[in-house]
C-alpha cells in the first residue's frame, strides 16, 4: 500500500533528534488530577475554568486543540492559554485533538498533520505539555445510529483504516518522542481505537514508543462488546499513557438500554478499581476527571475532587 503521507519528509521537517526525555526515564511520577474542560466549557469561560481548577485542588486542565467559540480565533485562544499557563505555572495542560487518518482526504490529512505537529511544538514550548489526548478519525457506519457503538468504530473498520492510522501515528509519535510528549489514543466510541483489542492491534502496527492509550472505561462500558477494567489492564498495561475517569448508571430492562451520567463516586464503574490499576500502570502519572453532562459542572468539580482525594488517601497514592 502506498502511504498517503510523505513520511520521511514530514519527520525530517518537524522532528529534531530525540534526547533524554520522561518517556525513556522509566520514573514513577506523582499522580496528578486534571479538570476536563467539559465541566465548564464555552465562550468567555477559560479564566473561570482555571480558577475553578486551582480553587478546588486540581493539578491542571484538559483543553481542546482547536477552539470552537466566537470569543477567540485560534491564535487568540492559544495566546490566552499561554497567558493562563504563566498565571498558573504549576498546572499541567493537556490538549485533545484529532487527525482523520482513517478516511480523510489526502490533502486534508497532510494539512492537519502538519498543523498538529506545529501545535505539539507550541504546546511543549508554551504550556510544558507532557501528554496529548488524540483521535484518528471517526468511523460511522452508513445507516447506523451513532449510539450503535458496536456497529461503528472498530466494528466498522477495515484493514486500510488500521494501515493509514498506523502510518499517521508513526509520524505523530516521532515528533512527540522528540519533544518528550506522550500521545494517548482515547478509548472512545465510533473511533478505530474504541476497545482494548483494536487498540492493541493498532499500537502494535504503529510501533511508536510515544503512542499509547487514554484509558476511558466510561466509553468502553457503553459498547456491547466492551470489556472489563481488569481486561483492559491485562491487554494494555504497558501502553496506558493517560486516563479519563467519569461515571454513569447503565439502564437495562424491557425495551430499554441506555445510560445516565453521574458523579465519579456513583454509577456502575468502579473507579476504586480504576485507580488501583492506574497507580501501577499510568505512564504519565496524569489523568483527568470528566463531566459530560448539562448540569452544574462547577459543583460537580468540587465534589469529584473530594472523591479523588479519598481514593488517593485510601490507596496510598502520592
Amino acid at each position: 500500500m502506498t502511504p498517503w503521507l510523505p513520511t520521511s519528509k514530514l519527520i525530517g521537517l518537524f522532528c529534531a533528534p530525540s534526547t533524554s526525555s520522561a518517556i525513556n526515564k522509566g520514573e514513577k511520577p506523582k499522580m496528578k488530577t486534571l479538570l476536563h474542560v467539559n465541566y465548564h466549557e464555552g465562550a468567555n469561560r477559560l479564566d473561570n475554568l482555571f480558577k475553578i481548577a486551582s480553587k478546588y485542588g486540581y493539578d491542571g486542565v484538559e483543553l481542546r486543540w482547536r477552539y470552537r467559540f466566537a470569543d477567540y480565533d485560534q491564535a487568540g485562544y492559544q495566546a490566552k492559554v499561554a497567558q493562563l499557563k504563566q498565571q498558573y505555572p504549576d498546572f499541567e495542560i493537556v490538549f485533545g485533538g484529532a487527525v482523520n487518518f482513517c478516511r480523510g482526504a489526502k490533502d486534508e490529512v497532510e494539512r492537519d498533520t502538519a498543523q498538529y505537529l506545529e501545535f505539539l511544538e507550541w504546546a511543549k514550548a508554551n504550556c510544558g505539555t507532557k501528554v496529548m489526548n488524540f483521535f484518528t478519525g471517526g468511523l460511522n457506519r452508513p445507516g447506523a445510529q451513532y449510539v450503535e457503538f458496536d456497529r461503528n468504530g472498530s466494528g466498522y473498520a477495515d484493514e486500510g483504516d488500521y494501515e493509514r492510522s498506523a502510518e499517521g501515528l508513526r509520524i505523530v509519535g516521532a515528533k512527540a518522542e522528540s519533544l518528550g510528549i506522550l500521545i494517548a489514543l482515547e478509548t472512545h466510541n465510533c473511533y478505530l481505537h474504541d476497545l482494548p483489542g483494536p487498540c492493541r492491534k493498532l499500537l502494535d502496527m504503529a510501533g511508536a514508543p510515544a503512542v499509547g492509550i487514554n484509558f476511558d472505561q466510561g466509553n468502553i462500558i457503553l459498547n456491547r462488546n466492551g470489556t472489563s477494567i481488569q481486561q483492559c489492564f491485562e491487554l494494555l498495561s504497558d501502553k496506558i499513557h493517560y486516563a479519563h475517569l467519569k461515571n454513569m448508571f447503565m439502564v437495562r430492562g424491557y425495551n430499554a438500554t441506555g445510560y445516565i451520567g453521574c458523579r465519579l463516586s456513583d454509577g456502575h464503574i468502579n473507579n476504586m478499581t480504576m485507580m488501583e490499576g492506574l497507580k501501577k500502570y499510568l505512564k504519565s502519572g496524569i489523568f483527568a476527571v470528566e463531566y459530560p453532562n448539562t448540569g452544574d459542572g462547577i459543583y460537580a468539580a468540587y465534589k469529584d475532587i473530594e472523591y479523588i482525594k479519598f481514593l488517593k488517601d485510601y490507596l496510598e497514592i502520592e
